[in-house]
C-alpha cells in the first residue's frame, strides 16, 4: 500500500520537493502548492481527510496549520541548516559580493557565526534574525532594510517566499532565495513516510474492549440492561466499523482494530459511552481495552484490564498495551462533573449533536459547561482542559461548534506577554435546544 503524503511547498522553489521526491518509492504525493503561507488553512484541511502524514516546506507553513494536524498525525517539515547557508554563502561569492556584511533571516544566529569563524570573518559581521512563530513579513522586511541601511549590508538572504517578493522590490542589493537541499528534504520527507508506515502498522493491530456492567441485578433485571446496552453499542456511530456482541457474563465485547478504538478514545484517555450507560441505564461500568498481536492476545489483555478497572470500583476504564504494560485511570468522573439533564426527549440533542459533528456525551457536557460559566468566555484550551481532552481535540471541538453556530468568537486575550493572543468564545447549546 503506498503511502499517501500531503506536500505543502510554496510555488517558488517547489522543484527543489519535487526533485527530492523523485526518488522515494512508495508515496503518493498530494501536492499543496501557494503563494502566501497565510492562505493555506483550508487547502490543508481538505487534505488531512485523503492523506496519511503531512510535509511543510518550513516552519511558518507548518505553524500556520499546526491547529489543524490531528493528534497522532506522522508531520515532517524541511528546516534550513548549514548547508543551507553554505550555499547561499556560495552563490553570493559567484556574484562578486563581499561575503560581510549581510542580512540573514529564518537561520540560527549560531550557524551564522560558525560559518563567520570557519571563513575568519567578523563573526557579528553578518546580521541575522532568527525564525519565530509570531513574526510578520512587515517585521522580517524592516529587518533588512534596516540592516542595509544602518550596516551597509551587500545582500540579504531569505528563507521566507513572501519575504524575498517584497525584498525583490524594495532592497537595492541583490536578495538571494534559501531553500533546503534535495539531500535533506529527501530525508525528512524519508522520516515521516517511515513513521506514516509504522503507525499504519500499529493501527491494524487487534484490539478488543469490554465493558461490564458491575450492578447485581435480577435475572430478568439484567437480560434487559444486557440488551439495552448492547443497543447502545449498535447504535453508536463511532463503533460502526466494529464487531460487538453481548457475553453471558454481564459484558459486552466490542472486537476492532487498534486505530479505532486508539481514535475514539482519545488516544487512551477517555473512555466512550461510559458516561452515555451510566445517565441512561443508571448502571455502573467497568472497561478494559487490549491490545495484542492476535485477537486472542487482545480479548486476554481486555479481560485483565477490565478486572482491574473493576478493583477501582468501576466507572473508569484501563488499557494493557501488547507488551503487557497497564494505563489508566481512564474517563475518571469529575469533582464537578459536567452533566445537564435534559428535560425533553433527546431527539433535539442528538439531532444537534449529529450536525455539528460531535457524540451526544460530547455536547451534554459542553452544556453543562455553559450553564458553569454562566455566560463568561473562554479559550478553545480552557474548554479542552475542563472536558479533559488534549489540546488539539479542544481546538477540533472548537471549530466544530464554531462552524455549526453553536459558538461565537467574542474577543482576544493574552494571557502571557510573549505568546500569541487567543481567542476567547462564548457558547451558545442551550439557546440551539427546546428546554424549559
Amino acid at each position: 500500500m503506498r503511502t499517501r503524503l500531503a506536500i505543502v511547498v510554496p510555488v517558488q522553489g517547489a522543484e527543489v520537493f519535487e526533485a527530492a521526491l523523485a526518488h522515494l518509492g512508495g508515496v503518493e504525493a498530494r501536492w499543496i502548492r501557494y503563494e502566501d503561507e497565510a492562505g493555506i488553512g483550508d487547502s490543508v484541511r481538505q487534505a488531512l481527510e485523503e492523506v496519511d502524514a503531512v510535509f511543510f516546506a518550513g516552519p511558518m507553513p507548518l505553524d500556520r496549520c499546526r491547529h489543524l494536524l490531528p493528534e497522532g498525525m506522522p508531520v515532517g517539515v524541511a528546516r534550513l541548516g548549514p548547508i543551507d547557508l553554505a550555499l547561499a554563502l556560495l552563490r553570493a561569492r559567484e556574484q562578486g559580493l563581499p561575503l560581510v556584511p549581510a542580512s540573514v533571516d529564518t537561520f540560527e544566529e549560531q550557524v551564522a557565526e560558525e560559518f563567520a569563524r570557519e571563513l575568519g570573518l567578523p563573526p557579528r559581521a553578518t546580521r541575522v534574525l532568527p525564525y519565530g512563530p509570531d513574526q510578520e513579513v512587515e517585521e522580517i522586511v524592516a529587518f533588512h532594510l534596516e540592516a542595509r541601511r544602518r550596516h551597509g549590508t551587500h545582500y540579504a538572504v531569505t528563507g521566507r517566499s513572501r519575504v524575498y517578493s517584497r525584498l525583490m522590490a524594495e532592497l537595492d542589493v541583490p536578495v538571494l532565495r534559501s531553500v533546503p537541499v534535495v539531500a535533506s528534504i529527501r530525508s525528512a520527507m524519508n522520516e515521516v513516510v517511515l513513521r506514516a508506515v509504522s503507525a499504519r502498522h500499529s493501527n491494524l493491530r487487534f484490539a478488543t474492549a469490554v465493558y461490564r456492567l458491575l450492578e447485581e441485578s435480577s435475572l430478568y433485571e439484567a437480560g434487559v440492561e444486557r440488551v439495552n446496552t448492547l443497543r447502545m453499542f449498535f447504535d453508536a456511530p463511532a463503533f460502526a466499523e466494529a464487531w460487538v456482541e453481548a457475553r453471558g457474563d454481564q459484558s459486552v465485547l466490542v472486537f476492532a482494530h487498534k486505530g479505532l478504538l486508539e481514535e475514539i478514545t482519545r488516544s487512551w484517555t477517555s473512555v466512550p459511552l461510559l458516561e452515555e450507560v451510566r445517565a441512561r441505564l443508571g448502571v455502573r461500568m467497568a472497561v478494559g481495552f487490549g491490545v495484542g498481536e492476535s485477537a486472542r492476545d487482545s480479548v486476554r489483555h481486555a479481560e485483565m484490564a477490565v478486572r482491574r478497572a473493576m478493583e477501582e470500583g468501576g466507572d473508569t476504564g484501563f488499557l494493557m498495551t501488547e507488551d503487557g504494560l497497564v494505563i489508566g485511570p481512564m474517563g475518571q468522573a469529575e469533582e464537578e462533573p459536567l452533566r445537564y439533564a435534559f428535560k425533553t426527549d433527546e431527539a433535539g440533542l442528538r439531532e444537534l449533536a449529529r450536525r455539528a459533528g460531535l457524540g451526544v456525551t460530547t455536547l451534554s457536557r459542553l452544556v453543562g459547561l455553559e450553564h458553569r460559566l454562566l455566560g463568561a468566555a473562554a479559550s478553545a484550551e480552557e474548554i479542552g482542559q475542563a472536558l479533559k481532552v488534549t489540546a488539539p481535540s479542544g481546538r477540533r471541538i472548537m471549530r466544530l461548534l464554531r462552524e455549526s453556530g453553536l459558538a461565537a468568537p467574542v474577543g482576544m486575550a493574552q494571557p502571557n506577554k510573549r505568546g500569541r493572543p487567543k481567542t476567547l468564545y462564548r457558547l451558545d447549546i442551550v439557546g440551539k435546544l427546546d428546554t424549559p
